[in-house]
């Protein structure tokens, strides 16, 4: 199964993102008198359950689930202007209910995912394009086949009917939150930043979006880049103050 991605561009590049490509869903019988009208609620969220205390799966990490419940309106689909008040009512005459879940699961540090400057290719600037190589991997894998097996077997405990899943064979950088590329480490050798989100060797310069993260979690990180941004203005702030900046 080969779902590599390799382009060049320009700007911020991702070299490592959540795993998001599985989902399973099905029927669910009866409420058929029931309806949201404009107040479906949002998903639910299914925390990680996998390698919390110990490693006792084959695969390194977790995944979380996005659920929720929501009924078929086929007959809107299928209207030519889907505007107005027959498109409205339309909306409510529905099918069954369905209920489905997919995957958000963690993405290890990779080697072979990296972001380097393009050999032969140049922007009109003559500046060398960033070439951003992701894959997945056999930990991948193994996340979305478990997420598959636990997910059909939550649906099934909910008396949920005609049970289905999909590998969407989505390429790396569809739907997630894009990281690395910029990592932090200590070592100047094998990173950009050091531990407070500041260049090696650029000392008045951060980073502190998705880029830093040498790896993702399980759930989404954006008020982790908050936190990184504090921080780092903290630190930066600090040096100043030294005449270190």
């Amino acid at each position: 199964m080969n779902r590599a991605l390799s382009y060049p561009v320009r700007g911020f590049c991702a070299a490592s993102r959540n795993v998001t490509y599985g989902s399973v869903g099905g029927d669910v019988d009866g409420y058929l008198d029931k309806y949201y009208y404009g107040r479906r609620t949002a998903e639910c969220m299914i925390p990680n359950f996998r390698n919390i205390y110990s490693h006792d799966m084959d695969f390194v990490g977790g995944y979380m689930a996005f659920t929720a419940c929501n009924r078929s309106n086929q007959n809107a689909q299928g209207m030519p202007d889907q505007i107005g008040g027959a498109y409205k009512d339309a909306l409510t005459e529905t099918g069954p209910w369905g209920m489905y879940m997919y995957m958000q699961g963690e993405t290890i540090p990779k080697e072979t995912n990296f972001v380097a400057l393009s050999k032969d290719k140049k922007d009109e600037w003559g500046i060398p394009l960033l070439t951003t190589n992701v894959d997945y991997d056999d930990n991948d894998e193994k996340l979305l086949k478990d997420f598959i097996t636990q997910g059909r077997e939550m649906l099934d405990a909910c008396n949920v009917k005609n049970i289905w899943h999909n590998d969407n064979h989505w390429a790396p950088g569809r739907d997630i939150h894009e990281m690395g590329g910029c990592r932090m480490g200590k070592d100047p050798k094998t990173s950009l930043l050091n531990g407070w989100n500041q260049f090696h060797n650029c000392k008045n310069v951060f980073v502190t979006d998705g880029a830093c993260m040498t790896s993702t979690a399980n759930q989404s990180p954006s008020i982790l880049y908050m936190a990184f941004t504090a921080r780092a203005a903290n630190y930066a702030v600090s040096e100043m103050k030294k005449g270190n900046l």
